[in-house]
């Protein structure tokens, strides 16, 4: 089969026109041609789905003089309350010393006497 009449059958795009529809070999080459390309794309946009994209980001927070909000529940049962204090350091560096304000000290029995609370003093400014 000659190579004109492969291209011929391949022509995707005939004319509407019953004297225009006529198979031509350039109609094949561009139906071949727009084949390949829709397949190229399709297999980028399909391996661009696929790809996993890392993107790393860093905002700097420009909120400066907020203080950070902390809630912890430790018990020391061998340290007397009056010894505790909270120092309290930030990533940034930024450190407050002896916090006070927001902060209950629950004084216990001792282990043997079943660790119940004794006292609560509450150090709210």
């Amino acid at each position: 089969m000659p190579a004109k009449s492969r291209f011929t059958r391949l022509d995707a795009f005939t004319k509407t026109v019953e004297d225009a529809r006529i198979r031509t070999t350039s109609g094949g080459i561009v139906t071949i041609a727009s084949l390949l390309i829709v397949m190229y794309l399709v297999w980028g946009e399909w391996s661009d789905y696929r790809r996993i994209a890392v993107h790393p980001e860093l905002i700097v927070d420009k909120g400066r003089g907020e203080k950070m909000e902390i809630h912890l529940n430790i018990s020391f049962p061998q340290i007397p309350c009056e010894l505790l204090t909270l120092d309290v350091m930030d990533v940034s560096g930024e450190q407050q010393t002896g916090v006070k304000h927001g902060i209950q000290k629950v004084q216990l029995a001792a282990p043997n006497l079943g660790g119940m609370p004794i006292d609560v003093r509450s150090l709210d400014l």
